[in-house]
């Protein structure tokens, strides 16, 4: 909108240039002038000027439609993480609330077994009927025991890993806030030079009606002077025809030409410069088709399932094994960075692996990824290519 509405006051003005130009020059009589040549060419210099001016404003304002579309996607992944970020701490809650209390039943069968131990083993053995029957007792109470500690351990390594995720998520989030406040800067610095470059093409505008305005004026004291001369001549005629008798006139004067410009023009080019895009052995587009059938299926922390539940990597590596990659051990985010052929951003294709900190994904095309997102979310498709900082690209 606010390239149309430039472009728009462009033609707007140019139209009344080319008027007020034309209404100047209308005037002409028989004797034709040209404006001086250092004149004309400030008039090409500042015309040149501000078509430059103007190519740099159309590129500032690409950039800054660039950004704000970051700035919205950026905002959809901070509401993202902020939800998983509050489902996270309750399930921290709940797991602190589990460890809780069976660590406080486990301090009463302690304190319990302490205090009457030695008094409630005689018993066991004077209860029992046999030494058979005292074994399994007391085979009974150390299983009770061992039953409490290994559920307790069970419970404090689910709240690690929990506290784990926690962090990673609080550091996801402030290194999206952090993007974002620099995108903000930089939109706000764009926002200041299209206003600065603006005024500069406003100020070529008016130099270059003032240019006008004095080719203008020296066309016409050009023309003046040319049409005085010529009269001058006129006079001196008649003059010398008045005062010769018997002899014949003498000539005029011959007309002066006009004299042309020639334009000079320049060959913008610019090198583009490519990395490597690499050849895959596997159909880009049949894997995505594939990793396509189990969207909505659920997310499982270290879950190799693409049906009954997956993390990220289980999930890459599980559709890659349907088309005979990616066998053999457990692959991980991290290891996912090193396989394949790595592939730029300009260069990326469906079906290729993106990488991200802690995440990996398949690339959908459209910009999109489909993905084992989170516990929350499951495994989907509706998140930009462009979600989170990455890391790798890499090509089957």
């Amino acid at each position: 909108m606010l390239k149309f509405k430039i472009k728009k006051m462009r033609r707007a003005l140019s139209a009344v240039l080319v008027a007020a130009t034309v209404t100047t020059f209308l005037p002409c009589e028989v004797v034709h002038a040209t404006p001086s040549s250092s004149t004309q060419s400030t008039i090409d210099s500042l015309q040149q000027q501000k078509d430059d001016a103007e190519e740099q404003l159309d590129a500032l304002d690409s950039q800054l439609v660039s950004m704000l579309s970051k700035i919205d996607e950026l905002e959809a992944s901070i509401a993202d993480t902020q939800a998983e970020i509050e489902e996270n701490t309750q399930n921290l809650e709940d797991a602190k609330a589990a460890v809780q209390t069976q660590y406080e039943a486990m301090k009463v069968r302690i304190s319990y077994m302490y205090e009457n131990g030695q008094k409630s083993l005689m018993e066991i053995f004077m209860e029992s009927g046999s030494i058979s029957d005292f074994l399994n007792r007391v085979e009974y109470a150390s299983s009770v025991y061992e039953y409490d500690r290994n559920l307790l351990e069970n419970y404090q390594a689910t709240q690690t890993e929990v506290e784990e995720l926690q962090t990673t998520l609080e550091n996801d989030m402030a290194s999206l806030q952090s993007q974002q406040s620099e995108y903000e800067a930089q939109s706000a610095s764009l926002n200041n030079l299209i206003s600065e470059k603006s005024a500069e093409i406003a100020d070529f505008d008016t130099k270059l009606t003032a240019a006008k305005q004095k080719a203008a004026e020296e066309a016409e004291a050009a023309r003046r002077a040319a049409a005085i001369a010529q009269a001058n001549a006129a006079a001196a005629a008649a003059a010398n025809n008045s005062t010769s008798s018997g002899s014949g006139g003498s000539g005029g004067s011959g007309g002066s030409g006009g004299t042309g410009s020639s334009g000079s023009g320049s060959d913008n080019t610019s090198a583009v410069s490519g990395s490597a895009n690499p050849s895959g052995s596997v159909d880009g587009s049949a894997v995505v088709s594939y990793a396509m059938q189990f969207v909505g299926n659920p997310y499982v922390w270290g879950g190799t399932s693409l049906t009954n539940g997956c993390d990220c990597s289980g999930f890459v590596q599980g559709v890659y094994q349907h088309f005979g990659y990616l066998s053999g051990g457990r692959q991980t985010s991290a290891s996912l960075r090193s396989v394949g052929s790595a592939v730029s951003y300009d260069n990326i294709q469906p079906g290729d692996i993106v990488c991200y900190s802690g995440h990996v994904a398949i690339y959908a095309g459209g910009g999109m990824i489909v993905e084992a997102q989170s516990t929350r979310a499951g495994i989907t498709c509706n998140r930009s290519v462009t979600c989170k900082s990455i890391v790798a690209i890499r090509r089957l």
